[in-house]
């Protein structure tokens, strides 16, 4: 038996006790009123529609093996999509309600037959596409190799991430050679195609990377669960780029080391595997800058000549957990506030992640809205999150005058401008202890979040301001930290271009 099928019958467990209530709940209601033996014929379809439910969208997330844009390649008929299944048992059980209460025998008998008719047919598609998986995967595996792409590029990521993926797209085509991009879940392919031209497979099932095993070269532009079935495929050289460098645990994570490679920014990156306790062996990691951060505007004077600066406030995602919550987001009003207060113009750039979150888009709109009211009231020229959102963050970089971020990537390429930077410190890390912790922070103005919130914020970001828009004292200390974690050249793209042609066999 398939194991999408076990799992099927697996998801029916749950469901079961809906299942039972509403085909009892039709069998009173008709009883009164309709033949004994129709009243349970519709009370078991109409179990048997609930029951389908969770199985059929289980067949058609796990029957989601598709090529998008892949010359050669037919793609089969899919199942219904998941919302028109629940619609139409919806449909189907009020229906069967007020036929069974109000009308003829006739008419419930026929709403029930149709309802059992709809339900055969929906499962048997789902079932005929299970059987066919085999010729879906030998269908695109022919279409592939028939097409030859040179590399592929994997994001394992469900949500929208094709942020990480638009950083890396852009320089892997300079290598201009075919590539197929690799997702996992059919929720990613829509933003995917957003970012490339080149053809996309999804492939949900680990037995579906057969198919795509191709070319020479695998990238992966995140750490998630899903890159290691892949990284089994010894047939390929798998390459680690990330999304960025910063003092976040996926930087220096144990499971970077399963890679055949780790493309990193600068020496920081190097160093901070050791001193995390994590053994890499050093033929692994190959340093190719930051190519990223090519035509960056530097500071061209020192901040307190700016008549009215332009701050970046740019706080990181929420993370997955306590030790991964780094975002300053929660404070991002009084920071706006203090800024305003003191005649800067706004920046404002959550991370694109804030947006999934329905308490994270709260306070994003908060701020939007002070932001707003300022700009009406003063004419300064604020710009909102709904406004940069989608713009490469690198605008945000040349249009700023100093930054205000934590813990992340934002910091780390932010270097890159020799412009003046402050970092809130995530709840629990003292001034003390805080270079230490996240060394990101050797050139930077802090603050604590811990303080922003409380009744010492005014005294806190009156020092730290007066150092980031006045006297900028770090300064001095700059151009050594963005060489330590960016190279020499952070923006030359030719290291890392260099460097993907070796893994994949091309002439340099």
């Amino acid at each position: 038996m398939p194991e999408v099928i076990r799992r099927a019958l697996r998801a029916l467990g749950p469901q079961l006790p809906l299942a039972l209530g509403l085909g009892l709940l039709v069998a009173l209601v008709a009883a009164p009123r309709q033949p004994g033996l129709l009243v349970w014929f519709v009370s078991v379809v109409v179990g048997l529609a609930v029951l389908a439910v969770p199985a059929l969208e289980l067949v058609g997330r796990a029957t989601a093996l598709r090529a998008y844009g892949l010359a050669g390649y037919a793609a089969p008929a899919p199942p219904p999509p998941a919302r028109w299944i629940r619609f139409g048992v919806g449909v189907l059980i009020i229906a069967v309600a007020l036929a069974a209460a109000f009308a003829v025998p006739a008419v419930l008998l026929g709403v029930g037959v149709l309802g059992a008719i709809a339900l055969v047919l929906t499962a048997g598609l789902g079932f005929l596409r299970i059987r066919s998986r085999g010729a879906d995967r030998a269908r695109i595996r022919s279409a592939l190799e028939a097409w030859g792409p040179r590399f592929l590029l994997y994001t394992g990521r469900r949500n929208d991430a094709s942020y990480q993926l638009a950083m890396w797209v852009p320089l892997l085509e300079r290598l201009r050679v075919p590539y197929l991009v690799v997702v996992r879940h059919v929720e990613a392919v829509a933003a995917t195609r957003k970012v490339t031209d080149a053809p996309i497979v999804c492939c949900p099932e680990n037995a579906d990377l057969d198919c795509v095993a191709v070319g020479s070269a695998v990238f992966y532009v995140n750490m998630v669960a899903q890159n290691t079935p892949f990284v089994l495929y010894r047939n390929l050289t798998h390459v680690y780029l990330g999304h960025g460098d910063s003092d976040k645990e996926l930087s220096a994570h144990p499971g970077h080391a399963m890679f055949d490679r780790i493309f990193v920014a600068g020496r920081a990156a190097v160093d901070r595997y050791p001193a995390n306790g994590v053994v890499i062996p050093p033929q692994k990691i190959v340093e190719v800058g930051r190519p990223q951060l090519a035509g960056i505007a530097k500071a061209d004077r020192a901040i307190n000549e700016v008549a009215v600066p332009r701050v970046l406030l740019a706080p990181t995602w929420r993370g997955y957990n306590a030790n991964t919550n780094l975002s300053f987001l929660p404070a991002a009003e009084v920071l706006a506030a203090a800024l305003i207060a003191r005649g800067v113009e706004v920046i404002f750039r959550p991370h694109p992640f804030s947006w999934l979150g329905r308490a994270e888009r709260a306070t994003i709109a908060e701020v939007d809205t002070l932001l707003t009211s300022d700009r009406t009231s003063s004419g300064r020229r604020h710009v909102l999150a709904t406004e940069g959102r989608g713009v490469p963050i690198s605008d945000a970089f040349d249009d700023s005058d100093a930054c205000i971020t934590d813990i992340g990537s934002v910091l780390v390429d932010y270097f890159a401008t020799l412009k003046p930077y402050a970092v809130v410190l995530p709840p629990g890390v003292e001034y003390g202890c805080a270079h230490e912790r996240f060394p990101t922070t050797g050139a930077a103005y802090l603050m604590k979040i811990d303080d922003l919130v409380g009744p010492r914020s005014t005294q806190v970001l009156g020092r730290a301001l007066d150092d980031l828009l006045g006297a900028d004292p770090m300064a001095h200390r700059r151009v050594d930290i963005a060489h330590y974690y960016l190279g020499q050249h952070p923006g030359d793209d030719e290291p890392f271009l260099r460097a993907a042609r070796e893994v994949i066999g091309l002439p340099s």
